[in-house]
């Protein structure tokens, strides 16, 4: 007989979703589906503002990954004004690259050490109530102390370049609104630095 299981809530995940999958009559997968089940309405709700609004609007859908929604919307209205990305003045493609790369560092900080650590360091066969976060820094307290300091890496990255974290508006057609002071670069180098060495030791230690 076939048989439908369904997983809702799916838990660890930086959003909300549901998993169906569809058995055949010998047990075996059949089909499988991921439901995303939040109705966020960006699409409808930026009809009618001013184009150059919309990067500041869709960085909303997201508090973990705003970034990504920031410049897609920024490289939308490049489009929408000719503007190729070979086009874009070389300081404003370099500082949307590295404001990109503090996101996608904090956001798999957060993924690796919040959400997968607990099942990757207690096994799945632990008890579901140890595997957590809270329980990860219990039992491993340099490492939760690592991890959060990752994250915080990356999202001074990103502070540094778009002035605010989160929801920043770092980023407008054509162009990058912010520069990158020698006075806020200094702060990532840490012999420069001394009170910021926990950085280098957590972003390019031996762990």
């Amino acid at each position: 007989m076939k048989k439908k299981i369904i997983i809702d809530p799916v838990t660890r995940v930086e959003g909300h979703g549901r998993v169906t999958i569809h058995l055949d009559e010998y047990g075996k997968v059949e089909d499988s589906f991921f439901h995303i089940v939040e109705f966020r309405g960006f699409e409808r709700f930026i009809q009618g503002h001013p184009y150059w609004e919309a990067p500041v609007l869709v960085q909303r859908l997201c508090g973990i990954c705003p970034v990504s929604h920031h410049l897609a919307a920024a490289k939308a209205i490049d489009q929408l004004v000719g503007i190729d990305p070979e086009d874009l003045a070389p300081a404003a493609s370099k500082l949307r690259r590295l404001m990109h790369y503090g996101q996608i560092f904090q956001s798999h900080a957060l993924h690796f050490f919040y959400l997968a650590s607990p099942d990757l360091l207690f096994g799945m066969d632990a008890p579901v109530e140890k595997r957590n976060v809270i329980a990860v820094a219990i039992e491993n307290k340099e490492l939760a102390k690592k991890g959060i300091l990752m994250r915080k890496f990356g999202q001074e990255i990103i502070r540094a370049i778009a002035g605010k974290n989160p929801w920043r508006g770092g980023c407008t057609g054509r162009d990058a609104q912010k520069h990158l002071t020698q006075k806020k670069e200094n702060t990532f180098y840490p012999e420069r630095h001394p009170q910021h060495k926990n950085y280098d030791r957590v972003v390019i230690g031996d762990h």
